[in-house]
């Protein structure tokens, strides 16, 4: 699956009724874990690429 494709599929699931195969879907949402587990390990190692929050991500909030 193309990085293309499973943005198509996710973006498909956000709809009120997803079209796309089950499998599909599936498999677009581990790419997409796989994806943000590389950005999470970019932004541990520092890299500056990966320091910007993401479109609808919010900052981590500390529990005092």
């Amino acid at each position: 699956m193309t990085i293309q494709e499973a943005i198509e599929i996710l973006q498909d699931l956000h709809t009120t009724l997803p079209q796309s195969d089950p499998e599909l879907r599936r498999e677009a949402v581990k790419l997409g874990i796989e994806a943000l587990k590389r950005l999470q390990d970019g932004r541990q190692k520092g890299y500056d690429y990966f320091a910007h929050l993401l479109p609808g991500e919010t900052e981590r909030k500390s529990h005092v």
